[in-house]
């Protein structure tokens, strides 16, 4: 659990961080004011670093959660959404997606969808029986996709491993319930299916829109949180280009980033990183943005 001395700053504002762009990586920087940061999500309309933070623990309905803006030009830092304020509900906050001008946000076991520009809450979508919903994720048709790890406080199992469907209505279905999906995580929807990397296998592969699994590799070590599609990356040292797309996966186990190939390859990113959480792709310029949740930090890692 994070002290209270990590909390948001509550007049509005957070201190400014200078996130250095430049180079191969950015180094570590202190930040106060993250509070067990779960998920980064680069929205690429408003050029901004979107980062949820869980403040607590992961399924304790205490309403502190919140998610804060941060610019990736020069860091400054923007207190956005949060449940410490009365008009919003916020308990721990994990991945997100923007679909139009709504944000989507997996929380515990509802679904949050706030406004995109102004950050207003919009209303909420139970899922049913979900313990600890991870990640949430787009299709190109516009339908959205959550993981429920199938995890408690503690991380142990509860069985209730899903990937959910939420169509235009807000109407909630699983698209596959089963502890074989072995406590999924990080999603991406593409035309075909939903990616996904899972907690307990360390495990990547394909969900197909008729529910039916593909695996596609298996990390060195599991507890996988995100995942992230890069088309046309880089080999990590900024010099290779590699022909296909690459998927990036974080792994507390591994305390690194693993780079997956369509051809069943893996490798891991050449630093260390403990607890690295649901990293989000800044496209525009190509860098990996990494929440470290037990030390409270943003590392930005350019591809």
């Amino acid at each position: 659990m994070v002290s209270t001395s990590n909390a948001i700053n509550r007049s509005g504002l957070v201190s400014a961080l200078a996130l250095a762009l430049g180079g191969a990586s950015c180094s570590r920087m202190p930040e106060p004011d993250l509070a067990m940061p779960s998920a980064c999500y680069y929205d690429e309309v408003s050029d901004v670093y979107l980062v949820s933070n869980v403040h607590g623990s992961p399924t304790a309905k205490d309403d502190n959660g919140f998610i804060l803006k941060i610019s990736p030009t020069d860091g400054t830092r923007t207190a956005w959404i949060s449940g410490d304020h009365s008009d919003v509900t916020l308990h721990a906050p994990r991945g997100m997606a923007v679909v139009g001008e709504v944000l989507w946000v997996a929380d515990i076991d509802m679904l949050r969808r706030f406004d995109r520009s102004s950050g207003a809450q919009l209303d909420s979508i139970n899922i049913a029986g979900a313990t600890l919903l991870s990640d949430v994720t787009a299709a190109p048709d516009g339908t959205i996709y959550c993981s429920d790890a199938g995890l408690d406080g503690d991380l142990q199992p509860t069985g209730t491993d899903a990937i959910w469907r939420i169509n235009r209505e807000g109407v909630a279905t699983a698209l596959i319930k089963t502890p074989e999906l072995g406590q999924p995580m990080g999603l991406v929807a593409r035309a075909g299916g939903v990616y996904v990397v899972s907690w307990r296998d360390g495990a990547f592969y394909e969900i197909d829109y008729r529910g039916v699994r593909t695996d596609l590799g298996v990390a060195p070590q599991n507890k996988l949180q995100g995942l992230v599609r890069v088309a046309n990356a880089n080999s990590g040292s900024g010099k290779q280009k590699f022909a296909q797309p690459s998927w990036y996966a974080s792994s507390w186990a591994g305390n690194a980033i693993y780079r997956f190939g369509m051809t069943g390859g893996v490798a891991a990113m050449p630093m260390r990183l403990e607890e690295a959480a649901d990293l989000g792709y800044d496209s525009r310029r190509n860098c990996l943005v990494i929440p470290l949740s037990g030390s409270n930090r943003i590392r930005v890692e350019q591809l």
